[in-house]
């Protein structure tokens, strides 16, 4: 997972007390922002390449990982993007990469566009954004993942225990076994029964699913002026090919990169390749 544990600190932002990473590095900050349901940790492969072109930190989201959970039980994709801006203030920072997915590379999407040069440059893996014609393919996505997410098992006997079950199914039976061993370890938390449960509850994760098709990630992303490598693999070719083609004609800086053979989860499958494509464009600047 990296040859250095990161230095950890806390910074609080509307009322939510966020954990972030810190893994160090020389130059301007580079910041990862996570997919839903998952937490910085696992992303360390992908922070400790980059600390050759940058600092680089990372937080998890409200509700996730470290971090506390949402007052009142506001988990929504708006709540997302606007954490990222308060963390982004929060820590000082000016002028920003930011290396996101999914659902964090909407964020990183959003927050370029309200805050025009907070972000300097961004890499977006696989950022989930819709145009209208997507909506009904969008919807039956997000009914699947609600559904299967809440039926999500959650506890488990020990660590090794949850290895053992996650790496055996979907998604998590193609991750690089050093991240679900992080995953496993750092995502989950003892109980008082010596028992270990996911930090980030299923039903937080699947509010968060559940309000992403009323979100405009797609408008944020073609408003703003961001240089943006925005990476495209399987799920969005097959969800959302309107958003595709609109991000391929209408992206005002940047540039797309298709790899419809990769899965969305690639930072987690291919940490090493996706580590190399975002280095590469922060270089170009």
């Amino acid at each position: 997972m990296g040859n250095e544990q990161p230095q950890e600190g806390y910074v609080t932002v509307d009322n939510v007390k966020l954990h972030y990473l810190d893994w160090g590095g020389a130059g301007s900050p580079i910041v990862i922002v996570h997919a839903t349901g998952f937490l910085a940790r696992i992303y360390t492969p992908i922070a400790c390449a980059l600390r050759a072109v940058g600092h680089v930190v990372g937080y998890d989201q409200r509700g996730h990982g470290d971090s506390g959970p949402a007052p009142g039980g506001e988990d929504n994709w708006p709540a997302t993007a606007s954490d990222l801006r308060g963390f982004l203030k929060a820590m000082g920072f000016k002028s920003i990469r930011g290396f996101g997915h999914s659902a964090g590379a909407t964020a990183l999407a959003a927050v370029s566009a309200w805050e025009p040069g907070l972000v300097s440059r961004a890499v977006l893996v696989d950022p989930i954004v819709h145009d209208a014609a997507d909506l009904a393919g969008m919807r039956t996505r997000r009914d699947a993942l609600v559904a299967g997410t809440l039926k999500r098992r959650r506890i488990f006997d020990s660590v090794e225990q949850a290895i053992r079950h996650l790496g055996s199914k979907p998604p998590f039976n193609t991750w690089d076994k050093a991240i679900l061993r992080a995953y496993c370890e750092y995502g989950t938390r003892p109980r008082a029964d010596g028992k270990r449960e996911l930090k980030c509850h299923p039903t937080v994760e699947a509010k968060i699913y559940a309000s992403s098709a009323e979100f405009d990630g797609l408008g944020l992303m073609l408003e703003s002026r961001t240089p943006f490598l925005v990476v495209f693999t399987q799920q969005a070719h097959e969800f959302r090919p309107a958003a595709l083609a609109r991000v391929r004609r209408d992206l005002k800086h940047g540039r797309v990169l298709d790899l419809p053979q990769a899965g969305h989860l690639m930072p987690m499958e291919h940490p090493a390749e996706t580590a190399k494509l975002a280095r590469e464009f922060f270089e170009e600047a």
